[in-house]
């Protein structure tokens, strides 16, 4: 019997291993970095005045294709992270890729919505902007 047991722990453990080691994360096409965030930017090894450039575009993009809120509490109950458009209202925060030596082009932009499933529970689904 504690043979049993020790077998199922080793088998329920290789299991979470395999699913954690293998399970999906965004990933760019051709050899692009996938980021969000300034730091994020910079860890990848891009200047910081490329990441500066290539977020505020990745903004822009998200502002027009993305529905505004009018305050930041609406924006965050809707998406995962938000921020404040310059010509007002409140939009998600954008995650992009960027390839090494690009001219701070965002690719793929991206932002991640909340939706609730049959149970209502909240789950992120990505939409990709295009």
């Amino acid at each position: 019997m504690f043979r049993f047991v020790i077998i199922a722990v080793a088998v329920a453990a290789a299991g979470f291993s395999a699913f954690y080691a293998f399970r999906r994360s965004p990933v760019c096409s051709a050899d692009g970095k996938f980021m969000a965030t300034q730091n994020e930017c910079e860890a990848w090894g891009f200047a910081p005045d490329t990441c500066k450039q290539a977020i505020e575009k990745a903004r822009i993009v998200v502002a027009r294709a993305a529905p505004k809120s009018e305050t930041m509490f609406q924006c965050e109950v809707r998406f995962s992270d938000c921020f404040q458009a310059p010509d007002g209202g409140f939009s998600p925060r954008p995650s992009f890729c960027l390839r090494p030596g690009a001219n701070a082009e965002p690719l793929e932009v991206r932002y991640l919505e909340y939706e609730s499933d049959r149970r209502n529970r909240k789950k992120t689904k990505e939409v990709r902007v295009d």
